[in-house]
């Protein structure tokens, strides 16, 4: 990486002219997200001054083949859009990096799915729901699709919906199976009413007997086990890596910027900081000294492991190799184990930053609430994982229907 950023880790086997040029302008961006961070929590949504500047540096071409005039830039740096991202906003980092990288299962769809997302602008911005609700019921031409999904993140500010739901035909039950849908189609519901993450705008969103064409759909399956259609044509490294991988490097990437920013905030403002009923000055006691600096190394090996797993991953499929389920679960600890850290991080920094840290206008409380959120996302449930990885490690084969 270019010296402007030396904190970020592009391994050399993995570098990019456009995607270091990226990198830099996304940590330009930082100090205008923090300015409209507060703005942005208030309305419960992204401000259209954000949109326009990813749009500006083509960030959401960052995940879209070069044949439709994307970068498709090497795997390690993606985690790293939503991480410089997480430096500025948790919230802006999880909406925006997920509309930049949901462009990576389209690739997944038959041709005529790409040709139709990808043939206007070059890109998509597609809101993602995981799990799977509501019912699909086959007809001629397609399916008829109907039901409620929970955390439309990015709904406010997308194209199309990619979700998923069971699929009924002739009173069978046919594998699970994944959409997209023009966002216009839904109904909104207000409910996103939490105590973070509120700038993401993830509510609830209906269908009623909408019609989606065949095209517009794969099996849950073929997304995780990488036979989908459209692989035929997107047969390059970036397409290998599995998806769930994919996603969860990208996912925990906020929160690491989250705790950069921390570490970054409330380090500058214990050099000036006085204790309100000891006077001590923060920046000359040896216990603030060493807090600083424990979590600074905790923070660095966190960071190490998790680029070290991204490089490794991107070595393997650039070489022609498929991760194993057993590294693919390993990958799944190695992010959970990054998400615990980073959120432990962000909370004893925001204990040392004290009352003043409290302030709606203060970044270090919504970075707080944030990252505290985020940490209990399924993605990053710890025991679940744990269980899984902790067999492999005792020779215990793991389930056919893990999430990995």
């Amino acid at each position: 990486m270019s010296s402007k950023n030396p904190a970020i880790g592009i391994p050399a086997f993995a570098t990019s002219a456009d995607g270091d040029r990226l990198l830099a302008r996304l940590q330009e961006l930082v100090p205008a997200l923090r300015e409209r961070g507060q703005a942005a929590e208030e309305a419960g949504r992204l401000p259209e001054a954000t949109i326009d500047d990813l749009k500006t540096m083509d960030a959401f071409r960052a995940v879209v083949p070069t044949r439709y005039g994307g970068m498709e830039l090497p795997f390690p740096y993606i985690p790293q859009i939503f991480r410089l991202l997480g430096r500025g906003c948790t919230s802006t980092a999880w909406c925006m990096g997920f509309l930049i990288y949901h462009n990576f299962q389209f690739a997944h769809f038959p041709a005529d799915a790409q040709d139709e997302v990808w043939g206007g602008r070059g890109y998509t911005m597609a809101p993602g729901q995981v799990m799977p609700s509501g019912k699909a019921v086959a007809v001629d031409g397609g399916y008829r699709l109907s039901g409620r999904w929970g955390y439309a993140t990015g709904i406010l500010h997308g194209d199309w919906m990619l979700l998923s739901a069971p699929v009924e035909k002739d009173g069978e039950t046919l594998p699970v199976q994944r959409f997209y849908v023009p966002v216009e189609e839904f109904e909104i519901l207000d409910t996103w009413h939490v105590s973070g993450m509120k700038a993401t705008g993830s509510k609830d969103v209906t269908l009623d007997d909408a019609f989606v064409p065949a095209h517009r759909t794969i099996t849950v399956e073929a997304l995780r086990e990488r036979t989908g259609p459209g692989l035929a044509v997107n047969d390059r490294p970036l397409w290998r890596v599995p998806l769930l991988t994919f996603m969860v490097f990208g996912a925990v990437g906020p929160m690491v910027g989250a705790a950069e920013a921390m570490l970054e905030l409330v380090g500058d403002s214990l050099k000036t900081k006085i204790g309100a009923y000891s006077g001590d000055k923060q920046q000359g006691l040896m216990s603030q000294r060493m807090r600083v600096a424990r979590l600074r190394m905790e923070l660095a090996a966190t960071i190490g492991l998790w680029e070290q797993t991204i490089a490794r991953i991107w070595a393997e499929v650039t070489a022609g190799t498929t991760p194993s389920r057993e590294t693919r679960i390993e990958a799944r600890m190695v992010v959970s184990h990054v998400a615990a850290k980073c959120a432990a991080i962000v909370e004893e920094l925001a204990i040392a930053a004290g009352s003043r840290g409290t302030y709606l206008a203060s970044p270090v409380q919504r970075f707080r609430r944030d990252a505290g959120s985020l940490a209990t996302h399924a993605l990053f449930e710890y025991d679940h994982v744990a269980n899984l990885f902790g067999g492999t490690l005792l020779d215990v084969e793991l389930p056919k229907d893990a999430m990995i």
